[in-house]
């Protein structure tokens, strides 16, 4: 890990002290790729030694290794790239940030305003706003300090990308003005008061079998111990969203995830609640399973700010506070008007939970699937066992992602890294370089579809191999776009069109310099369990799939 340097900004160029002003920041890991706008930068904050630098080959993967980062490791992740394309070409990444809520902070160079003939000039405010990411331009020499600081503060406090606009001509300015301070000021909530906490705990009192959710903004070890105080307190089952996954691990009454990739014994309870208490869940249709979960329930909803999305649903009651201060609060209500627990929890729910583990220990039977290829349920049920538990899993979004995330689950929230915020595929593969190169007490796990890591995997192969980063990246290659493939399967028309014949990729890896497993039946399945449990760098493994067999 690296400390970050304090230092007397004296006789410095610019792009010396904004180097120097990364680190003041607690900057450790920056990813990019350098232009004319920012190679000086870089630089200098290489030969400081102020941290980590990591090459990227695209600038997209250069903002999502930073977005992998971010949500990895809970801090604010920072890249940097040139100007004009390289700007352009990052817009879907910066969306992913902006609708996933990521604090990000680029630092994106700019051409000088009177270039106008210069070929990489445009707009950069109007491309940056079009994603929903925020714009900070650095005003001049003097301020460049003060408001590259300011980007700080909005990525953190508003949980967003925020892009730090810096001129390419005034990189040599040489200024004596001294660091702000670094300190971001930090903005706690109060606990949620008055009538309305009453009436969430008035709904709570009157329920028979409660439920508690949390979501990815409950997931502080704070949070987790007011939240379990609470359910013990109610006598209710606790379940997480897809994004808090692992959060309750080890719980007797933990269901797992509410939502489609719910196990039978969880469904059953869910819909059989009648108040479901989520904290710090955005309630989207995904964990309500269109709100065939919530429909005909009382519904409260407490979130840590104001902050909203499109994704959320209406409770019936949303409370604003802190999420450990108002589960306290709660229960400090309850013991207050003596109300009993509900009992919603018994021994019999416990042994059912007990069955639904064992249950998943054992590998599913493998369905027969076309020569050359092998199921992909049991495939990954058996790399599971092969690889660590603790580990960080990445999944790019495609038709296999419910069966990844369903059958290579994670220990714990923060391991979890969701890539499908904006829908789009080729996600995935950037944001694994910024876990793998950033958390270095587990592998990191990329699944990814063979359309998807076309498109923008293969070049970062360099990046995984020259970082020797520990990183298993399990293509499920079925030779198609999967989603356009049942598209056109349903309608009983011909597939061709959604095939694509992708290249060999374990041989492209092997080319490039990593391990890499070729998979096309059980023998060398058990190659590629046995490369996953000793690798000792990144490995590829080519998981052959028929496309007529693979479920959503």
């Amino acid at each position: 890990m690296y400390e970050p340097k304090k230092t007397a900004f004296t006789a410095m160029k610019l792009h010396q002290q904004l180097a120097h002003a990364l680190a003041e920041h607690g900057v450790t890991h920056l990813y990019g790729l350098v232009g004319d706008a920012n190679l000086f930068m870089v630089n200098a904050y290489l030969e400081a030694r102020l941290g980590r630098y990591i090459a990227c080959t695209h600038e997209a993967n250069a903002v999502l290794a930073a977005i992998g980062f971010a949500q990895a490791n809970g801090r604010t992740g920072v890249a940097t790239i040139t100007h004009g394309p390289a700007l352009t070409n990052v817009s879907t990444a910066l969306t992913e940030a902006a609708k996933g809520g990521i604090p990000l902070v680029l630092l994106c160079g700019d051409t000088a305003p009177g270039d106008v003939q210069h070929l990489q000039k445009t707009d950069q405010r109007k491309v940056v706003e079009a994603t929903g990411a925020m714009f900070v331009d650095m005003r001049s020499p003097e301020t460049a300090l003060e408001d590259l600081a300011r980007a700080f503060r909005l990525a953190a406090h508003r949980r967003c990308p925020v892009v730090f606009n810096m001129r390419v001509d005034l990189q040599w300015a040489e200024t004596e003005r001294p660091f702000p301070s670094k300190k971001i000021p930090e903005m706690k909530m109060a606990p949620a008061t008055g009538s309305d906490l009453e009436e969430a705990v008035g709904m709570l009192a009157s329920a028979r079998r409660p439920l508690l959710v949390a979501g990815r903004g409950a997931i502080e070890t704070a949070a987790r111990q007011s939240l379990l105080a609470l359910a013990e307190r109610l006598e209710a089952p606790v379940a997480t969203t897809l994004k808090a996954q692992g959060l309750f691990r080890g719980i007797p009454f933990d269901l797992g995830i509410c939502g489609g990739l719910s196990h039978p014994t969880a469904i059953e309870v869910i819909m059989q609640s009648d108040c479901i208490l989520a904290f710090g869940a955005s309630l989207s249709k995904h964990t309500t399973e269109e709100r065939a979960y919530t429909r005909d329930k009382r519904i409260i909803q407490v979130l840590p700010d104001a902050e909203e999305t499109p994704r959320l649903d209406t409770p019936t009651l949303r409370l604003i506070g802190d999420i450990a201060g108002t589960a306290d609060a709660m229960v400090d209500l309850l013991d207050l008007a003596e109300i009993p627990g509900s009992k919603a929890v018994d021994e019999d729910l416990t042994a059912r939970l007990r069955n639904e583990a064992a249950q998943f220990a054992e590998i599913p039977a493998a369905r027969e699937t076309a020569a050359g290829t092998v199921d992909m349920a049991p495939a990954l049920r058996r790399l599971h066992q092969a690889l660590p538990e603790d580990r960080v899993l990445v999944a790019d979004l495609g038709r296999f992602v419910t069966t990844a995330w369903r059958n290579l689950p994670v220990t714990r929230p923060q391991d979890l890294v969701y890539t499908c915020h904006f829908g789009g595929i080729g996600c995935a593969m950037g944001q694994a370089i910024g876990t793998s190169t950033s958390v270095d007490d587990r592998p990191t796990v990329l699944v990814a579809g063979d359309g998807g890591f076309l498109l923008s995997g293969l070049s970062e192969l360099s990046t995984a191999v020259r970082e020797k980063a520990d990183l298993v990246i399990i293509v499920c290659n079925d030779g198609s776009y999967g989603a356009e493939h049942i598209q056109f399967t349903n309608r009983g028309m011909a597939p061709g069109l959604s095939m694509i014949s992708p290249p060999d990729f374990a041989a492209v890896a092997a080319a490039i310099g990593m391990r890499a497993v070729r998979v096309t039946d059980p023998g060398s399945l058990d190659a590629a369990c046995a490369a996953a449990s000793e690798r000792a760098g990144p490995l590829l493994i080519d998981l052959r799939l028929d496309p007529t067999k693979i479920d959503m």
